[in-house]
């Protein structure tokens, strides 16, 4: 009996800039990677603020110009009864993962969090692990946020090929520490 797919979450504030762009790009590489039913991936914001829209039209535009489409997306709050069928947690900034940590109720489910630039080793080796936020910006903004998220789910994408390859130990070690060593 196959394992259950390794599940993914990113989460921003309103699910419509920041997370909707790792959840398209993480999605899209993992399937050109072959791994589509071995990993899912979902997003969402911290707050109800954006619920059932879409995402913002810049990072659907920003997305588009880099051949993703980001047009199906639908913001969504973060469930916290969701921790426990999670195995990756991939905040956007630190007061996300505040957020999160409160939330989580375990130990266990607290060392899921990470920020999603711990993935990057360019972003580890500069201190700069937060995701800008693009949202009170224009072009600029959302493409350097965009290149942010993009590098960051080039290394996601490693570390859930590492856990796929080690299958027997996943389930057991689901919670281990990103690549940049931050629980």
């Amino acid at each position: 009996m196959p394992a259950r797919p390794i599940r993914v979450t990113f989460v921003c504030s309103g699910n419509i800039c920041r997370s909707p762009m790792g959840h398209v790009i993480l999605e899209r590489l993992v399937d050109d990677a072959g791994l589509a039913d071995r990993v899912a991936i979902t997003s969402s914001g911290t707050g109800d603020w954006h619920v059932g829209e879409q995402a913002d039209p810049r990072t659907i535009e920003v997305l588009a110009e880099h051949g993703y489409d980001g047009t199906g997306h639908r913001a969504r709050e973060f469930d916290v009864t969701e921790f426990d069928d999670l195995d990756l947690v991939l905040a956007s900034d630190e007061g996300h993962v505040r957020f999160l940590q409160r939330a989580a109720g375990t130990p266990h489910n607290r060392a899921k969090i990470h920020l999603t630039r711990e993935f990057d080793p360019t972003a580890v080796a500069e201190g700069t692990l937060e995701t800008s936020d693009p949202w009170y910006g224009g072009e600029p903004e959302f493409a350097r946020c965009f290149a942010e998220v993009e590098r960051a789910c080039r290394g996601v994408l490693e570390h859930l090929e590492q856990q796929l390859a080690d299958e027997p130990s996943r389930g057991a070690d689901s919670g281990r520490p990103s690549p940049s060593g931050r629980t």
